[in-house]
């Protein structure tokens, strides 16, 4: 795996509680972490991670100019 670390990144979510005047509200925080270097991107922040929503997230990160997933990287 080490000869493939510049080529990789991985992605998971973790959740923050906040208090707001509603009442306590959980956001779901959606990043990825190149593995090589270490660097973390948040892709997306929200209440509710939909389908729709993981859709866009994929196209965000994955976008040829700006994408965090340059072309050739692997997602683990």
């Amino acid at each position: 795996m080490r000869t493939h670390l510049e080529i990789l990144a991985a992605t998971d979510f973790f959740t923050a509680e906040v208090w707001t005047r509603s009442g306590l509200l959980t956001y779901y925080v959606l990043f990825f972490v190149h593995l090589a270097t270490r660097k973390v991107h948040v892709a997306g922040i929200t209440l509710n991670p939909d389908a729709a929503w993981m859709v866009q997230m994929a196209r965000n990160v994955s976008f040829a100019g700006d994408g965090f997933l340059s072309p050739g990287q692997r997602l683990i």
